[in-house]
């Protein structure tokens, strides 16, 4: 009940929800990809969009600047492009304004390559989201989209891993939280090519099962394609 509340609370203050999953309808579920544009983008899209489907890029607001070409026929393929802020810095140690500064910057940059502004924001790390909502109210963004899937492909398996991870832990609704793009200063592999190859081995598996990859916006019912 409180948490309802809390919805309903910060629904009237012009507060984004935090997604987690949705309830997809058919059933369907949202293929996601932080960190792009990046030069897997476009393999990743293809891959999806030969078997009908659809996915949703989190972009870094740094990258569309370097790549906006990328962006722009990504988005007009019918996916959909997110706000992932500007620099990938920790939520968790940006105040409010940071936070207010790379949302903005980011939707600007997603605007003059692709014509449209960001209706979703994913926060790098999925951290801070409740403040990352405040961050963003009043704006374009309906909603505030984390995962309820995240096979950690960033850390380097192999393609077949990440498949498997995936397989064994989707369902109706679920969003699963990949990358295609690698911020200076990550980590983890230096190459998304696993990724690709992951989303080709899955994609025939998902459709046996019946769950279709749609964008997080038609997962969560704003649009039919």
């Amino acid at each position: 009940m409180r948490a309802r509340l809390r919805r309903v609370a910060d629904r009237a203050r012009g507060i984004p929800p935090v997604i987690y999953s949705a309830a997809g309808e058919p059933p369907a579920l949202a293929l996601t990809f932080d960190d792009g544009p990046s030069r897997w983008t476009g393999a990743v899209a293809e891959a999806l969009e030969r078997r009908g489907g659809r996915g949703t890029f989190f972009m870094r607001g740094e990258a569309v600047e370097d790549s906006p070409d990328i962006a722009r026929t990504v988005a007009r393929a019918g996916h959909d492009v997110g706000n992932h802020l500007w620099s990938h810095s920790d939520p968790e140690r940006q105040s409010r304004a940071e936070l207010q500064d790379e949302i903005g910057r980011t939707a600007d940059a997603i605007y003059r390559a692709t014509g449209a502004r960001p209706a979703l924001v994913r926060p790098p790390y999925c951290g801070a989201p409740r403040e990352v909502a405040r961050a963003a109210r009043n704006g374009a963004t309906r909603a505030v989209v984390l995962r309820s899937v995240d096979p950690e492909d960033w850390a380097g398996p192999s393609a077949e891993e990440i498949a498997e991870r995936v397989l064994d832990r989707v369902g109706p609704g679920a969003i699963v939280c990949m990358h295609d793009g690698i911020p200076e200063g990550s980590s983890g592999s230096d190459t998304r090519a696993p990724t690709v190859a992951a989303v080709e081995l899955m994609l025939p598996e998902l459709e046996r099962r019946g769950l279709e990859p749609v964008t997080v916006s038609r997962l969560l019912g704003w649009n039919r394609r």
